[in-house]
């Protein structure tokens, strides 16, 4: 191999290590859900909500983006934010007899929540990958809530039950938390958030897996075409890599990813330019 084939090489090798070292923590998260250590689970799905972020800046940086780089993400993509987090809640919510969820009508209605999470998950990314492959197949924005923003809203909030419920203080979880805890300012020293909020993570999952599958226009992260308003997101993203890696302040981390949801969704009803887009079709003419 000549040294420009070799730069070459090393060029296209750069993102997808980030991407390897990503589907490692998915699978990190899955041993870890099994070992019954959730709270390091939930983190290292976290790790590779940020590292997803990371390897597409690295890939742009190198111009090294490529086919296999897209199809290697997509197969991240499908552990790390399809089965991971699934994985986590049925070992967590299987594993607490009070909610109900272990057998009979409950137990259907948890494999039902993952399981849709799981395919919905998939669909998204095929449906992406499609649409994007497609002649001029650039879009402005997103068609469907990206599986990324939905994992990465889910299992944050998780880390926040796990932080502040009757779960993690009896098991030991919410110990391994360190930093401010911002809701004790609002509960009050000691107290906890009801064990019965568990109770709504399925239902939470199926909300998640419907939007995911949906044509919901979906602005993308830096192309709001203002500045300044791309600026505050950029800097509250940067500073969500930081607090995500250092394993700080969860509570804080959920506001970004549910308030651009919750933005998102008033936008595609509210906005002309949403309201006038049509869907691309992923299906063969």
């Amino acid at each position: 191999m000549t040294s420009t084939g070799y730069l070459r090489f090393l060029r296209y090798l750069a993102p997808n290590l980030v991407t390897s070292l990503g589907m490692l923590f998915g699978l990190w998260s899955i041993v870890a859900s099994f070992e019954q250590r959730f709270t390091d689970a939930g983190w290292f799905i976290v790790w590779a909500v940020l590292l997803d972020r990371v390897d597409g800046f690295v890939a742009r940086l190198l111009r090294a983006t490529s086919p296999f780089g897209v199809q290697m993400d997509s197969f991240a993509d499908a552990i790390n934010f399809g089965v991971a987090p699934a994985v986590l809640v049925y070992c967590t919510l299987h594993s607490v007899p009070e909610l109900g969820l272990q057998q009979g009508v409950g137990h259907v209605l948890l494999l039902g929540a993952c399981g849709s999470w799981v395919l919905a998950n998939v669909f998204r990314l095929a449906k992406f990958n499609v649409i994007t492959e497609e002649p001029g197949g650039y879009h402005p924005m997103f068609y469907g809530v990206p599986t990324t923003l939905a994992a990465g809203m889910l299992v944050i909030w998780y880390l926040v039950f796990m932080r502040y419920t009757p779960l993690g203080v009896s098991s030991g979880q919410a110990e391994q938390f360190w930093g401010p805890a911002p809701l004790s300012w609002v509960l009050g020293e000691g107290a906890v958030l009801p064990m019965a909020i568990w109770g709504y993570l399925p239902a939470a999952m199926l909300v998640g897996a419907f939007l995911m599958a949906s044509n919901l226009p979906t602005p993308k992260l830096g192309k709001l075409g203002n500045k300044a308003l791309n600026a505050f997101v950029v800097g509250h993203a940067l500073l969500g890599i930081v607090l995500g890696f250092s394993r700080l302040l969860p509570e804080y981390m959920a506001l970004m990813p549910t308030s651009w949801l919750l933005v998102s969704l008033v936008w595609s009803q509210l906005s002309p330019q949403a309201r006038a887009v049509s869907p691309p079709s992923f299906l063969p003419p």
